[in-house]
C-alpha cells in the first residue's frame, strides 16, 4: 500500500462504476464536483474505474493537474456521442450479426466453425478511445504528485478473476486476493476497451495472452482497488437510484431475451457496488466501537465514504428518449423483446444526445443539491 504523504492530508479516491450510456450521469456529477472543489488540481489522488467508469476515469487521471478542464473535455466528448460512435448500427452489419448467430445455432452441433461472440460490434468505440487515452499524461500527473494511482478493472475469462490494471506511484505493489488481483502496467486504450466490453453485447478483448471482458463481471468488491491503493476516503458515483422496483402487473409470460440481458446488466453494475458500500459502512461502525489500543492492533481501519446516485429512475428517462435510437437498433431491440419493456437494457445502450444530455443535467443537479455535504467531504 502507498504510504501517507508528508503533509498527512487524507488520500481521496474516486470510484466510477459501470453502466454503459448511464456513464453520462457520472459526467454531470463530475461537473458539479469540479465547481465545488477547493483547488484546480484534482481532489482525487486515486481514480478507479470499471466498464464505462474506466472510460471516464482515464481522462481524469491524465488531466489531474487541471481537474475542471479535464471534466469539461469529458463533457464535450459525451455530448458529441451517438450510437454510431460506440457500435456499428448499419442494417447490414446487424443483419450479418443475426445471421452468424442463426448459422451457429443451425450448424453448431454438426461441425466446428467460427462462433459469434457478441451482439454488437464496438469497433467505433475502439477507434474513439485510441484518440482519447494518453499514457504519457498519466505518467506526468503521477510524477508531479497530482495523481497517486489510476486503477482500471477488467474480468479475465481465462483466470475467472477480476484484474485491476494500475498505473501508479512506485510504492504501490501488486496484490492478490480471492478471485481478484492487481497488476502494474501502462494504461492504454485497449485496457479501457476490455474493461467496457459489456457481457453478451461486446466481444472480449485480448491483452497479452488473456481475453478480458467488462470489469463488473468479476469485481465483487468494487471499492477494493481504491482501498488497496491507499484511500482514506472514497467518493462513489453510482448509476441506479435507491427506490425499489415497483411490483409489475401479474404476467404469465416468460421474460424475453432483452429483458433477461437488461436484468443481468443491472445486477452486474449495481448490486455488488451497493453490497460493498454496505460492508464498508459496517466496518467503519465496528472500528468506531474499538478503543484506541484495540484499533492500533486491528487490521481494520476507518475509510470515510460518500455515494452519489440518481434521484430518478434512469430507465424512465431512456424510454422517453427511445425514439432517438437508430432504426436498425430499434429493430434489433424489438427482435429480442426489449422494445417497449421497462427500458432497462435501453438505458445502457442509448448513446444519443438527448438521453446523454438529460443524464448529464440530472447528475449535475443531483450533485449540486448535496453541495454542502460534498464540500465538507473534499476539504
Amino acid at each position: 500500500m502507498l504510504q501517507l504523504r508528508s503533509d498527512l492530508r487524507p488520500r481521496s479516491a474516486l470510484v466510477l462504476q459501470g453502466g454503459g450510456a448511464r456513464g453520462a450521469y457520472q459526467v454531470g456529477a463530475l461537473l458539479a464536483i469540479a465547481e465545488l472543489a477547493p483547488r484546480r488540481r484534482s481532489p482525487f489522488s486515486i481514480i478507479c474505474g470499471s466498464s464505462v467508469g474506466a472510460i471516464n476515469a482515464a481522462p481524469l487521471a491524465a488531466g489531474a493537474t487541471h481537474f475542471p478542464r479535464s471534466v469539461q473535455r469529458l463533457e464535450t466528448l459525451w455530448r458529441g456521442l451517438h450510437s454510431t460512435s460506440v457500435y456499428e448500427t448499419h442494417t447490414l452489419s446487424l443483419a450479418f450479426a443475426g445471421l452468424r448467430w442463426l448459422g451457429s445455432f443451425l450448424i453448431g452441433g454438426v461441425r466446428d466453425g467460427p462462433r459469434p461472440v457478441s451482439l454488437l460490434d464496438n469497433a467505433p468505440l475502439a477507434r474513439l478511445l485510441e484518440g482519447e487515452v494518453h499514457p504519457d499524461h498519466i505518467s506526468r500527473a503521477i510524477a508531479c504528485g497530482a495523481l497517486d494511482a489510476l486503477c482500471i478493472t477488467a474480468s479475465s475469462y481465462e483466470e475467472s478473476s477480476a484484474v485491476t490494471f494500475f498505473q501508479a506511484h512506485p510504492d504501490l505493489e501488486p496484490w492478490r486476493r480471492a478471485r481478484r488481483r492487481g497488476e502494474r502496467t501502462r494504461i492504454t486504450a485497449r485496457h479501457l476497451l476490455a474493461s467496457s466490453a459489456l457481457p453478451f453485447v461486446f466481444a472480449p478483448v485480448k491483452i497479452g495472452t488473456s481475453h478480458y471482458g467488462d470489469g463488473s463481471l468479476r469485481l465483487t468488491s468494487p471499492l477494493s482497488p481504491a482501498i488497496h491503493a491507499g484511500a482514506d476516503r472514497i467518493l462513489v458515483v453510482a448509476s441506479r437510484d435507491r427506490e425499489p422496483d415497483e411490483k409489475p402487473a401479474r404476467s404469465h409470460a416468460s421474460p424475453s431475451l432483452g429483458e433477461t440481458v437488461g436484468h443481468a446488466l443491472d445486477i452486474l453494475f449495481n448490486d455488488n457496488l451497493d453490497a460493498d458500500h454496505e460492508r464498508l459502512t459496517r466496518v467503519n461502525q465496528t472500528v468506531a466501537l474499538l478503543d484506541e489500543r484495540a484499533r492500533r492492533r486491528s487490521p481494520l481501519r476507518r475509510i470515510e465514504s460518500l455515494m452519489l446516485l440518481p434521484s430518478k429512475d434512469l430507465r424512465g428517462i431512456a424510454t422517453r428518449h427511445a425514439g432517438e435510437l437508430p432504426l436498425s437498433m430499434r429493430f434489433l431491440m424489438r427482435s429480442i423483446g426489449s422494445w417497449g419493456s421497462d427500458g432497462r437494457l435501453l438505458s445502457y445502450l442509448l448513446f444519443e444526445p438527448s438521453y446523454i444530455g438529460a443524464l448529464i443535467d440530472l447528475g449535475y443537479s443531483d450533485t449540486m443539491a448535496r453541495s454542502e455535504e460534498i464540500r465538507a467531504f473534499l476539504c
